[in-house]
C-alpha cells in the first residue's frame, strides 16, 4: 500500500495545484470570498440567516478569517447583517440579490471550467469520483480529528 498511498499523495498535491491555478484567475470576487459567501448562502437559506460562530464551526474556520471574509462581504453589497429575530443582540448573515447574482456567476464559471475538463468522461466516471472524494474528505477529516484529540 505504500506506493499506491505514495500516488495517491502525489495525486492529492496535484490537485491542491490545479485549485491554486483556479484560485489566481481573475474573477470578479476571490475565490475565498466566493467560498464563504456560497456557505453562507448554504446555511443561510432558511428564513432566519446564519450567525457568523456557526459559519466559522461548520467551515472548520477561525472566527477572525470568518469576521474579515464577511466584511468584505458586507462592504461589497454581497451580504448584510440583520438583527436575529430571536436575539435582537446578536445578528444573523443573509445573501443580498446582488450577492446571489455574484453566487450564480461564479457557479457558472465553474460549471463551464468542469464541464469542459470532464467532457469526456462518462456520467458513471464522474459518479464513481464525486462518491471517492467524498469518502476521502470524510475520512481524512476523521483522521485529522482523531490526530487532534491524540496530540491534545
Amino acid at each position: 500500500m505504500d506506493a499506491v498511498a505514495r500516488q495517491l499523495e502525489e495525486r492529492v498535491r496535484d490537485l491542491l495545484r490545479v485549485v491554486r491555478m483556479v484560485k489566481q484567475r481573475p474573477q470578479a470576487l476571490p475565490p475565498g470570498l466566493i467560498g464563504t459567501l456560497g456557505l453562507i448562502d448554504r446555511a443561510g437559506s432558511n428564513a432566519t440567516g446564519c450567525h457568523a460562530k456557526e459559519l466559522a464551526a461548520s467551515a472548520g474556520l477561525d472566527p477572525s478569517t470568518v469576521s474579515r471574509a464577511v466584511a468584505a462581504l458586507v462592504a461589497n453589497g454581497l451580504v448584510e447583517r440583520r438583527a436575529d429575530p430571536a436575539d435582537g443582540r446578536a445578528s444573523i448573515l443573509v445573501v443580498t440579490e446582488r450577492g446571489h447574482a455574484a453566487l450564480a456567476d461564479a457557479r457558472d464559471w465553474y460549471d463551464r471550467l468542469l464541464g469542459s475538463a470532464l467532457a469526456d468522461w462518462s456520467p458513471e466516471e464522474v459518479e464513481a469520483l464525486t462518491r471517492a472524494l467524498g469518502r476521502l474528505t470524510t475520512d481524512v477529516e476523521g483522521a485529522l480529528g482523531s490526530t487532534l484529540e491524540a496530540a491534545r
